[in-house]
């Protein structure tokens, strides 16, 4: 025998949580509140109205949760096409 035995049980592994609470968690309400009143604002005005609201965290998972709000809401892609003129630049698509 090798001293192992099928009665053993092996706890599974329990999921892991993150590391340190979220930065941003607190702030999200707020920030829903500005991306429903100007779905165009850019992330980059919604991080400095966040800072000037106390914010200390990173840019990176700010624009991810304004990402994870605007989700759902159709995209708008501008793109530089050709025609047989030459190219038009600033043509939107939705």
């Amino acid at each position: 025998m090798d001293g192992s035995s099928s009665s053993e049980v092996t706890p599974s592994p329990r999921p892991r949580g993150a590391g340190r609470p979220s930065t941003v968690a607190p702030y999200e309400p707020l920030v829903a509140q500005w991306v429903r009143e100007d779905p165009d604002v850019s992330g980059a005005e919604i991080l400095r109205r966040v800072r000037l609201a106390g914010y200390r965290g990173g840019k990176s998972a700010l624009y991810e949760l304004v990402r994870r709000l605007r989700v759902g809401r159709p995209a708008e892609v501008t793109v530089a096409a050709e025609s047989p003129r030459g190219p038009v630049q600033g043509v939107t698509h939705r």
